[in-house]
């Protein structure tokens, strides 16, 4: 997919022009491009236990690129052979981090990097080295590009994909680009309410641009609550505001009211169940650890027996709570 042209030369050969301006004729052993180099053989030890069975293409790429590597070649033929070593394994870390040192020795055109990086991400979007390498190239060309819209349409293939979410949040620290984002966000929770990954950047955004004032505090509970009126059983927004209750001035009581309006339509709603939990655990009042002690009763007994050892590991620090104000009394 990243390369740009194969072509069948003659001898048996076979050519490929790379994102680059050197073109790799295979086997390379015959190549009159490679003959002053010596290719260096995979070291396994003298009695390997389980070697691995590589194709024989593999074997031969990797034994030049490691004489490539000891001779610490920078040039055109070793950065179109390390786009060969990026095809035959994309998780290469050595492949990419040569690959940059190539780029920036040989001063190449850093911005047709980023398509070569786009086309490898079609068939390797799960790649913490591929999303390293391009972060890096971004942050040497000093301008962010299009680099909102390549994560936007990562994560239309893939949601949840950590390594993208990661790369777009340095974007949009790097270049100060958080206008519109909260939106962004929106627009994908409307497409699944359950998208983890999207609560998590509604925070990142809140936390660094408004900050958790009461005013916007009052206005993510909403919004919080909202979403749960779809999907009460979802997990992700009640994280949500497990992490709003962490943040100074959280309204205790409006949430709890909230929370009980749930209840009252959905009894058995073990996601609001176990919030309320950890709402008494934060702001323990006698009362409210009472009921919360009722609550993992019900639940290891009844309503998520599954997850028994938990509500027992849950009520046994709201007792110890309890025990702890009424002795303080």
């Amino acid at each position: 997919l990243w390369l740009l042209t194969t072509q069948q030369a003659g001898g048996g050969g076979e050519k490929k022009t790379m994102s680059t301006p050197f073109t790799l004729e295979f086997p390379l052993s015959t190549a009159p491009a490679w003959k002053d180099i010596e290719p260096v053989p995979q070291d396994d030890g003298p009695e390997p236990l389980v070697p691995i069975s590589y194709s024989p293409h593999f074997v031969e790429v990797m034994d030049y690129f490691r004489a490539i590597l000891r001779k610490k070649e920078y040039s055109e033929r070793a950065l179109a052979l390390t786009e060969e070593v990026i095809q035959v394994n994309p998780a290469n870390y050595t492949g990419w981090l040569f690959r940059r040192e190539c780029l920036m020795m040989l001063k190449s055109d850093l911005k047709k990097e980023l398509a070569f990086i786009s086309k490898v991400a079609k068939q390797s979007s799960k790649n913490y080295q591929l999303w390293h390498h391009r972060r890096v190239i971004v942050n040497e060309i000093g301008e962010c590009g299009e680099e909102l819209d390549a994560t936007a349409k990562a994560l239309l293939e893939d949601p949840k994909n950590y390594h993208v979410w990661a790369h777009r949040q340095w974007v949009l620290q790097k270049f100060n680009l958080f206008k519109g984002e909260l939106k962004y966000v929106e627009s994908l929770l409307r497409v699944d309410i359950r998208n983890n990954s999207a609560w998590n950047q509604r925070f990142f955004v809140v936390k660094n641009t408004s900050g958790f004032n009461k005013e916007i505090q009052n206005r993510e509970v909403e919004f919080t609550f909202k979403s749960l009126e779809k999907a009460p059983n979802n997990l992700s927004p009640w994280n949500y505001l497990r992490g709003l209750m962490a943040q100074n001035g959280f309204n205790v009581d409006a949430v709890k009211r909230l929370a009980a309006a749930i209840l009252k339509k959905d009894p058995k709603c073990t996601e609001c169940l176990s919030f309320l939990i950890d709402v008494a655990l934060k702001f323990p009042t006698v009362p409210s650890l009472q009921t919360a002690a009722k609550m993992c009763t019900d639940l290891k007994t009844n309503l998520s027996q599954i997850r028994e050892k938990y509500w027992e590991y849950q009520e046994h620090k709201v007792k110890s709570k309890l025990q702890e104000l009424r002795t303080s009394n």
